[in-house]
């Protein structure tokens, strides 16, 4: 059968790549000079805590409707809209008077980030071929070096643009330039992007279901008649099966739910925890773009973990006390070592790759792992979203950073439990199969 021309590997990957960039500056880039948007915009202390909510929230609201927006548009049409909603979002709230608008407008481009991140694996998955672990380690790099370095450069940029608002705007640019690209793409892909070497179907880069094809680089094992009646027969039970009746997917969902609570936590509030200890806004943003940077190699290293290392229970127990060490020092010390509490927070947060390695490791037909995806990401992100809002509260009700950092700090244990009960080779397939 003749193979569908498709674009070039190469720029498939570039696209892959500056796009997972753009998916966390709007997110990341907030936390650092919030008291500076505050200031500007006259935000109350409600108001802030919403603003770093928003991710999570977003994340889970409008993760949920990027599958079907992507069976009515395609994948392609899909993210490029994202990315516009993103450049647009992102260019414009800097300027906004009033801060209900700053608010909606966040809203809005991170709507853009929650198609891209739903969308992007799709788009792995269909041209990934025989090395999709190429483009997915150029999307978890791209993801890890888009949170860090909004961090690590916010004092920097907030001198080279005269001020917050030009430094927020310009994270709009770098979406510009990925709509760009992926406009590129798509033409090179001639307007629709779908499988270069797909089998049957029609055009569409997602089945009828309207899940990613789960054909594209994956080559079927040879098995008599009989086993592929029983197989069909068993991953239709499985299929049928509501998710949360998995144990395994269950445990998956809070241990996400929780990292990405304390990830969007850290990215929200860090920077202005060390700050109200005495540290420079340069100096405490480069502090949380540490956390971050540490997940660029902890991610490659974890996905290998989870596939190789009989002790994965083990890895998990210490990032949970990571995590206590860390919240330890910030709230006993948080000037006096800060990069030392960085470190052990960036360590403790290598259970983000580690969740994202385990949806896939924990499952083995392509669908059964688009269906726990879609179930433990957006509760995950949902969690996320309560994260933040509730420790501005906590803050704003004490005046203090002592109860929401000892409630951080505790957090770990109910991370570790449920880390270490997923950690044990079991697969949802056969956990839905036995209670279909």
């Amino acid at each position: 059968m003749t193979k569908s021309r498709g674009p070039a590997m190469a720029l498939v990957g570039i696209a892959i790549l500056i796009t997972a960039i753009t998916l966390r500056p709007g997110a990341t880039s907030v936390g650092s000079v919030l008291a500076e948007i505050r200031e500007g915009l006259d935000l109350s202390s409600g108001t802030a805590g919403l603003l770093t909510a928003l991710p999570g929230f977003m994340f889970a609201v409008a993760g949920v409707a990027a599958v079907p927006l992507a069976r009515r548009l395609g994948v392609g049409f899909s993210i490029a809209l994202g990315l516009l909603l993103m450049a647009a979002g992102l260019l414009a709230r800097p300027y906004v008077g009033a801060g209900w608008v700053f608010v909606l407008l966040s809203a809005l481009a991170l709507s853009g980030m929650a198609v891209g991140n739903v969308l992007v694996p799709a788009v792995i998955r269909m041209f990934g071929g025989s090395r999709p672990a190429l483009l997915a380690g150029l999307y978890s790099t791209g993801l890890a070096v888009g949170g860090a370095v909004p961090l690590l450069i916010a004092g920097w940029l907030l001198d080279m643009t005269g001020g917050w608002r030009n430094a927020l705007a310009s994270w709009g640019g770098l979406a510009a330039v990925a709509l760009a690209v992926w406009m590129v793409l798509m033409a090179a892909a001639g307007w629709r992007l779908k499988a270069p070497s797909r089998q049957g179907g029609g055009d569409d880069d997602l089945d009828s279901a309207g899940e990613p094809a789960a054909t594209t680089g994956r080559m079927e094992p040879v098995r008599s008649s009989g086993e592929r009646v029983r197989a069909e027969h068993a991953g239709q039970t499985a299929m049928r099966t509501p998710v949360w009746r998995s144990p395994t997917a269950v445990a998956l969902t809070v241990f996400f739910g929780l990292q990405s609570t304390n990830a969007y936590i850290q990215f929200g509030w860090m920077a202005q925890i060390y700050r109200d200890a005495g540290l420079s806004l340069g100096t405490a943003a480069a502090m949380v773009g540490v956390v971050a940077f540490i997940g660029v190699p902890g991610g490659f290293a974890m996905s290998w973990l989870v596939s190789h290392s009989p002790r994965l229970a083990t890895w998990i127990t210490g990032m949970g006390l990571c995590m206590i060490l860390g919240y330890g020092g910030l709230l006993v010390a948080p000037a006096t070592v800060p990069l030392a509490w960085a470190i052990l927070l960036g360590l403790g947060s290598l259970a983000f790759p580690t969740a994202l390695a385990l949806i896939t490791a924990r499952t083995r037909d392509p669908m059964i792992t688009a269906r726990v995806s879609g179930f433990t990401q957006p509760a995950g992100y949902l969690m996320a979203g309560l994260g933040p809002l509730l420790i501005g509260l906590i803050h704003g009700a004490t005046g203090s950073w002592a109860v929401p950092l000892v409630l951080l700090a505790l957090s770990a244990v109910p991370l570790t439990y449920f880390g270490r009960k997923v950690s044990r080779e079991t697969y949802v397939d056969d956990e839905l199969e036995r209670r279909g």
